[in-house]
């Protein structure tokens, strides 16, 4: 399995997080907002910079972190989001990147629309993908319709899988409203689709989820480590820490992170959150 983390959970510095993976044994970055900016609207000119500065350091950009049909489900804007997507894919060309993250969403305030219905809205995104050589990977989240991974499973189960996958991200379940057990649970749900994992781990105090070092959570880490060496999975964990050691980011933080505001903090957080999980691989190939 090859380590990353998601820049901006560190810095909104592209030169910062190649010093960052390289302090931390990593392997790869996952790119979502740089410098203060999403991916897909950063210059050409600048991203082809970045991919000869990785090839130079030998890293990897592993997956564009994108919030693609991370919105309501209005004609109009999912116009401007069938754009970003195609921008998305340019970015991804030029990084020498095959996946982007998306999600199925905003889910409205009187309930979850069923997979059945948000089938449709992957038709064309499809198409732009096969054409383009580009996997989408949909992520479990609270704030969108495939709130569990037990869901998210539902609607990938309707779409094309030579250009659909899942991210499994255990610590999202510790924020599901349906209340999903990250192990075993949502696990076994999401792994026929699984192509990439993001690493959090959460606690709840006070009745409210709160974002920790992985490991000291409700997460069983070690139970998902050892079950993805015993498949053999070899592809990225990625470092998704959420948390900061000075401060407490704020629900729409949570809810779309990006910019300066939300990496404020967070280098600290990201260095014990990739030693903590190297820790927990040894842990994993010990057993």
């Amino acid at each position: 399995m090859k380590l990353a983390f998601i820049t901006d959970e560190a810095t909104q510095s592209f030169e910062e997080a190649v010093r960052l993976a390289k302090c931390c044994g990593l392997a790869g970055l996952e790119l979502r907002s740089i410098c203060d900016t999403p991916v897909e609207r950063i210059a050409h000119r600048k991203l082809k910079e970045w991919r000869a500065q990785l090839e130079c350091e030998g890293l990897t950009v592993c997956n564009l972190a994108s919030s693609f049909y991370k919105c309501e489900p209005d004609e109009r804007v999912i116009a401007a989001e069938w754009e970003k997507l195609s921008l998305l894919c340019d970015a991804a060309d030029i990084l020498g990147c095959d996946t982007i993250r998306g999600f199925a969403f905003f889910a409205p305030k009187d309930g979850c629309i069923p997979a059945e219905r948000l089938a449709p809205y992957f038709e064309r995104p499809g198409k732009m993908l096969k054409e383009r050589g580009k996997r989408l990977l949909l992520e479990a989240d609270p704030s969108v319709n495939t709130t569990n991974h037990r869901v998210l499973s539902e609607l990938l189960a309707l779409l094309d899988r030579d250009v659909f996958g899942a991210i499994y991200d255990p610590g999202n379940d510790i924020y599901d409203p349906l209340g999903e057990k990250p192990f075993p649970d949502g696990y076994r749900s999401v792994a026929p689709y699984l192509r990439h994992v993001h690493i959090k781990d959460a606690v709840v105090a006070e009745g409210r989820p709160m974002c920790v070092k992985p490991g000291t959570g409700l997460v069983d880490y070690p139970g998902i480590l050892n079950a993805l060496m015993e498949e053999g999975y070899e592809g990225w964990l990625s470092l998704e820490p959420h948390y900061r050691k000075s401060l407490l980011l704020t629900e729409e933080q949570m809810r779309i992170p990006q910019g300066s505001d939300f990496s404020r903090g967070g280098t600290e957080a990201l260095m014990e959150s990739a030693e903590a999980l190297k820790a927990l691989l040894i842990i994993g190939n010990d057993r």
